[in-house]
């Protein structure tokens, strides 16, 4: 067997609980493998990112597909220190920020496209939710390939979302004007370590063909708990006490607090209908 298509396969399994055929001669292994094993990094070396690969991945990201080819997503490379300073202030419980070579915020642009409208003199008449939604996926899609070329160049990544918790603030320190709002933040490096696979819900609970069937959540759920449970302690530090928490149970802890309660509001005051 290919050796590739023998690690596709193992990582998939690891990943999934299933087990999945990889026929060996199926072209572009290589990249699959590198999708199928990728991991959130939050440690980097010290080694600096050359600025021209920064732009250079920046343009790879923003050939994402657009909806309606809108072109609604933008990025902003925080390299002020005061200003990125600012950015990671708004959320100390992430200290390693700081260490990374690069911090990059993911914006949806509503703003261009209404500028469009403006310069004719036409009212925009889709001034509703989807006017919203569309800059939002745009943007989601650009930071979803500017991580899959980052990986391509030897560099890993880290999401943060919780940027939006101090939506304003953050809309401040980037003057961010009327239509535009942050999607997300991205830290970018060359990874200090390798990291393991986290697992996924098994795909008989997330992937369905001609129509959504959830009949079975619940078994799945705690399926995927018992996975979850047995890969954090297989790769629980030495001399860990107790028995990891089950992902059902983490995540209904994490959310049983009210999150980002504001951020209807602050997409408001965006100048967004989202009716």
């Amino acid at each position: 067997m290919n050796p590739t298509t023998a690690a596709l396969r193992a990582a998939l399994a690891e990943r999934f609980g299933d087990t999945f055929a990889v026929p060996d001669d199926l072209p572009g292994q290589e990249e699959l493998l590198r999708i199928a094993t990728h991991a959130t990094h939050r440690a980097w070396t010290d080694q600096p990112i050359a600025p021209e690969v920064l732009t250079l991945l920046g343009a790879c990201a923003l050939s994402a597909p657009s909806k309606s080819y809108l072109l609604q997503a933008d990025i902003v490379h925080v390299r002020d220190p005061a200003r990125r300073q600012a950015v990671q202030a708004l959320v100390p419980s992430m200290p390693w920020m700081a260490s990374a070579p690069a911090l990059l915020v993911f914006c949806g642009n509503g703003r261009r496209f209404r500028r469009i409208f403006a310069r004719r003199g036409q009212p925009f008449v889709n001034e509703h939710l989807d006017g919203f939604f569309n800059p939002a996926v745009d943007a989601s899609l650009v930071m979803m390939n500017f991580i899959r070329a980052a990986a391509a160049a030897g560099l890993v990544c880290c999401p943060i979302s919780v940027l939006r918790d101090q939506a304003q603030r953050l809309a401040e320190i980037l003057e961010m004007p009327d239509h535009v709002f942050p999607v997300s933040g991205l830290c970018v490096g060359y990874p200090a370590q390798s990291r393991a696979i986290n697992p996924r819900l098994s795909l008989a609970a997330t992937w369905h063909t001609d129509r959504f069937d959830d009949a079975g959540t619940d078994d799945l759920i705690d399926e995927f708990d018992r996975r979850f449970v047995t890969n954090k302690e297989k790769y629980a530090p030495a001399g860990a006490k107790g028995r990891p928490a089950s992902w059902s149970d983490e995540k209904a802890r994490q959310y049983a607090t009210p999150q980002r309660a504001d951020w209807g509001r602050f997409v408001r005051s965006r100048k967004f209908d989202l009716s």
